[in-house]
């Protein structure tokens, strides 16, 4: 078996790691930091990478990390909230800090090489897999996009996750392990924001009169926790226009809004283990399996890439973010729409 070299470390290029390996296919992953670390993340899986996770026998792992199932969601504008929504299938909530070492050691364990704190050059090339994470671009459209997260411990909340909504941005809250609260929002600036360090509170903590201030306003700060991420591009790529192999983030981002970025990671790595596979031993050569993981991934990701992207303006422009409100509170199931177009 040809091995694969995989460039960074995240949870597409973990998952894929792991996947390769379980095939015996020789696996080296270089990661530029190191594990456990905190990272920009919503922390909620859900969709179809669920079913990849059981697959791979980690779902007890993650229960037993103290993962939260999250059944139902909560949207607010402001001080005002739509009713309670139960979702289609429950969700797990983990932090990246807890889920990402997991996926390291499943995957040193399954025995492939890990290197990090080693930055290695991510160059497209024969064997080569980018797992490198986002793509920066400065500004979009004029607007500077940027992203913050932190855990927080005493946090009431309604519902296994609850977005909130204002004009700058909006914020996640999801229930986690060890009884805390992932707070993650993107947010986005004409100018740009140079004390994030020191204002990063303000920003997640909302309107002083939205039920977002009021739910964070007695919150115990885990301040090892903060992290932030700038130059977010969220204008959708497909894999046949971009060099290399690519999956997760280094292939392209889904707004946050839809709650499926994780489980894209984690199916992209999916998508591409078969053909990958199927050039380390011998049965096709390079080109033709980066073309057929190219083709595999613009299938199954263009649709919701397409709905995330509409979302994304709807739930930020003031008339288009009031029709959807308008439309959710008039029909009860026009969420779940949303919900099934964006997975």
């Amino acid at each position: 078996m040809k091995p694969i070299t995989i460039i960074g470390g995240g949870l597409a290029g973990l998952t894929l790691g792991l996947l390769l390996r379980r095939r015996k296919v020789p696996v080296k992953l270089y990661e530029a930091g190191s594990y456990p670390r905190h990272r920009v993340c919503g922390e909620y899986l859900s969709g179809r990478a669920l079913s990849i996770i059981d697959s791979l026998g980690l779902r007890n792992h993650l229960e037993s990390s103290g993962a939260a199932e999250s059944q139902d969601v909560v949207v607010a504008r402001g001080a005002s909230a739509l009713p309670r929504h139960q979702l289609p299938r429950p969700a797990l909530c983990i932090s990246r800090y807890a889920f990402d070492r997991l996926l390291a050691e499943e995957l040193s364990r399954a025995g492939g090489m890990i290197e990090t704190r080693t930055r290695a050059p991510a160059e497209a090339g024969e064997g080569i897999v980018l797992a490198t994470g986002r793509q920066p671009s400065a500004i979009q459209a004029g607007w500077r996009w940027f992203g913050l997260k932190a855990h927080a411990r005493g946090v009431r909340l309604d519902a296994g996750l609850e977005m909130h909504f204002s004009p700058h941005g909006y914020v996640g809250l999801c229930r986690i392990e060890n009884q805390q609260v992932n707070v993650c929002g993107l947010f986005r600036s004409r100018n740009p924001v140079p004390d994030l360090a020191t204002s990063w509170k303000k920003w997640l903590g909302g309107e002083p009169a939205s039920l977002l201030h009021q739910r964070l306003q007695q919150a115990e700060w885990e301040e090892s926790s903060f992290t932030s991420m700038a130059a977010l591009s969220l204008t959708p790529r497909k894999s046949a226009d971009q060099i290399g192999l690519r999956v997760g983030d280094a292939l392209t981002m889904i707004p946050p809004v839809t709650g499926n970025g994780m489980s894209m990671a984690i199916e992209g790595a999916s998508l591409a283990a078969g053909p990958i596979l199927e050039w380390s031993s011998g049965q096709r050569n390079w080109a033709t399996a980066t073309g057929k993981v190219s083709r595999l991934l613009d299938q199954t990701f263009a649709s919701r890439l397409r709905h995330a992207s509409w979302l994304q303006h709807a739930m930020l422009e003031p008339f288009p973010q009031s029709v959807a409100w308008t439309l959710c509170r008039m029909f009860p199931g026009f969420p779940s729409v949303l919900f099934r177009l964006t997975r």
